[in-house]
């Protein structure tokens, strides 16, 4: 199971010698993927899927309690500490917000297959619900731009596949084979485009690393390292068992490190970008260590 991350380190290798050897568009590529590719793969999921609401219900509530405890501890390290706005706003959201869906999905489908990759996916909408609200408010705040959250929301095409998906699916419309099957293969595409993504990302962030590395040591430690083992704890609390997929699979995605939409956001918003890089630089790095090992353990 430890050889489903070597695929994983390959691509985003590649993605990160490419952009090294020539200047990519990642604005246009990071367009494709979120407009175009995740929706297709979430609409084509959840219309196909034979996971039930029961069966994701582990994941859905260990994802919650996950996020909603890191939230409180930052909110109480801010107060402890004495941080300013900015620098909670910083450690929220390099703690709270994951890379469910370049790191995520792949891990889950090269470790755990088609039906790993189904409740990755499930996973994928509730983070990206939380970022797009959350994140954005946190890395917006200090402009005083709340409202850009919920623009932000209902300006992206993942909800309305996600929503139009449970429709056709609940009123039980028969779709046609002949368009499921390309959106099944564009979906897919999705899982790869992520990963040379991402490598492209660390590329363009690697001359800042040395600057701020010492102060992304404690979310990095906090993302990788206490996330999952608080989804651990939170699973045995509420009876889940860790040999039951959805559990693994909840536990995994709290392991991926600080998720780089975070570092789109914040560089939009102008909330400490350098130092939000180095952290998804960084904990990008470590995962592979950490999710090596967490990998033996839930095999």
């Amino acid at each position: 199971m430890i050889t489903a991350i070597i695929p994983i380190i390959l691509t985003v290798a590649l993605g990160f010698v490419l952009e090294c050897r020539r200047s990519m568009d990642v604005r246009a590529l990071a367009s494709i993927s979120i407009y175009v590719l995740l929706p297709c793969l979430i609409f084509h999921s959840l219309l196909t899927t034979e996971i039930t609401v029961g069966q994701a219900f582990p994941l859905i509530a260990i994802l919650l309690l996950n996020t909603a405890s890191l939230w409180v501890l930052g909110k109480a390290l801010g107060r402890v500490r004495h941080l300013s706005r900015d620098d909670e706003s910083f450690f929220l959201l390099t703690t709270m917000f994951m890379n469910a869906g370049n790191m995520g999905m792949p891990v889950a489908l090269y470790a755990f297959g088609d039906r790993g990759l189904e409740f990755a996916v499930v996973g994928v909408i509730i983070i990206n619900a939380l970022m797009n609200t959350l994140a954005v408010y946190y890395a917006s705040r200090h402009l005083g731009g709340a409202s850009q959250a919920v623009r932000t929301v209902f300006s992206l095409p993942t909800i309305y596949a996600a929503a139009f998906a449970l429709i056709v699916r609940a009123a039980d419309i028969p779709f046609p084979e002949f368009l499921l099957d390309p959106l099944k293969l564009i979906g897919r595409s999705t899982i790869p485009v992520a990963q040379l993504l991402l490598g492209i990302q660390l590329a363009k962030a690697r001359t800042r690393v040395s600057l701020h590395l010492a102060g992304v040591i404690t979310p990095n430690l906090v993302r990788l390292v206490f996330a999952p083992a608080l989804a651990f704890a939170f699973a045995a609390l509420l009876g889940f068992s860790i040999q039951d997929l959805a559990t693994k699979i909840t536990v995994l995605i709290c392991a991926m490190p600080t998720a780089v939409n975070i570092a789109v956001f914040t560089t939009e918003f102008g909330l400490q970008p350098r130092r939000v890089a180095t952290a998804v630089f960084t904990s990008t790095v470590a995962s592979f260590v950490t999710i090596s090992v967490l990998l033996v353990l839930l095999g």
